[in-house]
């Protein structure tokens, strides 16, 4: 069945969560030298969307000391402050002193990108400082799969499998590799030992609900649900606050469940707008299955173009993902079909083809 049952036509109306979004998540650039001018035009409406307002100073120094950095020691409740002097022991702005940094975080549109350049930052200041599970979730979450799997190789030992967190960072790091099988084997085996932890309950449950066997996605679901009355009870008895979104649970903060495949689960439960997909997907972006819902919901809201956008790139960052590249393909070819033009996206076709003959290697 095609991934896009109609690319350009009437937008659906979709229900709405309470989660907001300051800054939508857009996908990287696509070269569109081979397209018509009414998708030219259509893409560059779209592109301009995604700018959003000019960012600030404040918005910078923000999402160093907090966003980046809490997210760089996979920790929500990390924050920190950085004076930094010149020669003369005078206190310089952050934006000042790291200017090439600022100049280049301000042409970046997307969350995960900026998150991706500040880490960089941070790698200078706290990278040798790091434990072996922050190391394999800072590359993981950053979108470098490979280099985490090189880490794994070369530095990961028998007895640092002691540590559960580990365990459970190469089990997202597999995810990420579309590497089912090891993902499970160190889910499951985490959970043997520690079945009681919620981190290790909800990896586990995360990649059984990958699984193709009903009875593995009934018992994912179980186990997802005992992780969040645990954790709504819990919250009930230390905070006057009854009730929080669904949803909100999964963003990265304070006690938050760590599953970008029950993030996308809910997500089309709820029937979410595109709003809310935009800002769950900030904390979520490095798992391929999760972009790959995330581009259905948009063809479904009748967001084609935005669609096919999000699996170029995802497809880029992630060729070995099947689903996302022969939907890219697919979608390409309906955009051919429906405008009349057979060489449309001719570069991303080569491309996808690419990484399709790789595959049979």
């Amino acid at each position: 069945m095609s991934l896009f049952k109609k690319l350009f036509g009437k937008k659906q109306t979709v229900s709405t969560s309470n989660t907001k979004q300051e800054n939508p998540t857009p996908s990287k650039k696509e070269s569109n030298s081979s397209i018509n001018p009414g998708v030219q035009e259509e893409l560059k409406k779209m592109m301009n969307q995604m700018q959003g307002p000019k960012k600030s100073v404040e918005q910078f120094e923000f999402e160093l000391l907090n966003d980046s950095f809490a997210r760089y020691h996979s920790n929500p409740g990390y924050r920190t402050e950085i004076e930094i002097q010149n020669e003369k022991g005078e206190v310089v702005p952050l934006h000042v002193a790291l200017h090439e940094y600022y100049q280049e975080w301000q042409g970046i549109s997307s969350f995960w990108d900026r998150m991706s350049l500040l880490y960089k930052y941070w790698d200078t200041q706290y990278y040798e400082k790091l434990e072996k599970w922050q190391i394999v979730e800072r590359l993981v979450k950053d979108r470098y799969a490979m280099k985490a799997i090189k880490f794994h190789e070369s530095a990961i030992t028998q007895e640092d499998f002691q540590d559960m967190r580990l365990v459970v960072a190469l089990s997202k790091l597999y995810r990420a590799m579309d590497s089912y099988e090891n993902a499970l084997n160190y889910a499951k085996g985490a959970y043997e030992l520690r079945p009681d932890l919620a981190i290790v309950k909800t990896e586990y449950a995360t990649v059984l609900h990958l699984s193709k066997n009903p009875d593995d996605q009934e018992l994912a679901h179980k186990m997802i649900q005992e992780v969040l009355e645990t954790k709504i009870n819990e919250h009930i008895k230390d905070s006057d606050e009854k009730e929080i979104p669904l949803l909100n649970w999964f963003l990265f903060s304070n006690n938050y469940i760590d599953s970008s495949i029950f993030a996308a689960v809910y997500l089309q439960i709820g029937e979410c707008d595109l709003d809310t997909w935009s800002a769950i997907a900030n904390d979520y972006y490095w798992c391929p299955v999760f972009r790959y819902q995330h581009s259905v919901a948009l063809s479904d809201a009748g967001e084609g173009m935005k669609a096919i956008a999000k699996l170029t790139s995802l497809s880029d960052e992630f060729p070995w993902y099947k689903p996302g590249v022969l939907a890219c393909i697919d979608g390409i070819n309906q955009i051919r079909s429906q405008l009349k033009s057979a060489d449309m996206m001719e570069d991303a076709m080569k491309r996808m083809e690419h990484y399709k003959s790789v595959w049979k290697k």
